[in-house]
């Protein structure tokens, strides 16, 4: 049975984020097989909430193979994603957010049967988010091998979008990318009416700071051959 780790930055929502969590332990087949890794900016405003709720899933998530908040000093999504998937014990690692809701039952036994379509463990899978469908991976799931092949969770370089794009990209350039439909992981995005405007969205979309995604859509462009070279390294795992 392959282990399975959620890594997910949160900011000023830990209301949201326990309702994440709480969606993944309780619609699981197996939660003894589940890690979730959290990170929290030192400087979060709700930081004692965060550590409050973590202190009760020990015994109200006891199921869990492992729970834990790393708290760190402010840094871009991008970033703080490869510091919490340096803890991860998972075969799976699934990029997670604090406004998503998983709503499907034995969802971990599907994406098992799924990923086992690839013997070669190089793949790039998402569910089904109620925005994209298939058409975006919005949220990632990839293999242990393809993260240590690469040397990464997320790229790293961007202010705060283009992550699931980069790595999807990666995953069309290896002709390994994998929609699973029968898995409903719901985005509650604000701009879809499916949640309020909040602090951690604003906090991206600021004036002062310009407009992000603008400013990660150069990055991306101009890093293609970044992507070429990881994609390469991923075709020598398959064989081709």
């Amino acid at each position: 049975m392959k282990t399975i780790t959620i890594l997910t930055p949160s900011r000023n929502r830990p209301k949201r984020l326990d309702n994440f969590i709480r969606s993944v332990y309780d619609t699981a087949d197996h939660p003894e097989r589940i890690q979730i890794l959290n990170y929290i900016d030192l400087d979060d405003p709700s930081i004692e909430e965060y550590k409050k709720l973590e202190d009760g899933y020990a015994s109200e998530l006891y199921e869990l193979l492992h729970f834990r908040n790393l708290y760190g000093p402010p840094m871009s999504v991008s970033k703080s994603w490869n510091e919490i998937a340096k803890l991860s014990l998972g075969d799976i690692l699934i990029m997670g957010n604090d406004d998503q809701e998983y709503q499907t039952q034995y969802w971990d036994t599907t994406l098992e049967g799924e990923v086992n379509k690839y013997p070669d463990d190089i793949y790039c899978a998402w569910f089904e988010d109620k925005i994209n469908g298939p058409k975006h991976c919005a949220f990632p799931i990839i293999s242990r091998k393809w993260y240590d092949t690469v040397g990464y969770f997320a790229p790293g370089v961007f202010n705060f979008g283009y992550n699931d794009t980069w790595v999807y990209d990666i995953a069309k350039r290896v002709g390994r990318t994998h929609f699973i439909p029968d898995v409903v992981v719901e985005h509650k995005h604000f701009s879809k009416g499916k949640s309020e405007m909040d602090d951690t969205y604003a906090r991206n979309r600021t004036q002062e700071k310009g407009n992000l995604y603008a400013k990660d859509k150069i990055i991306f462009e101009q890093t293609a051959d970044e992507r070429q070279k990881d994609a390469d390294k991923l075709l020598d795992m398959i064989g081709l």
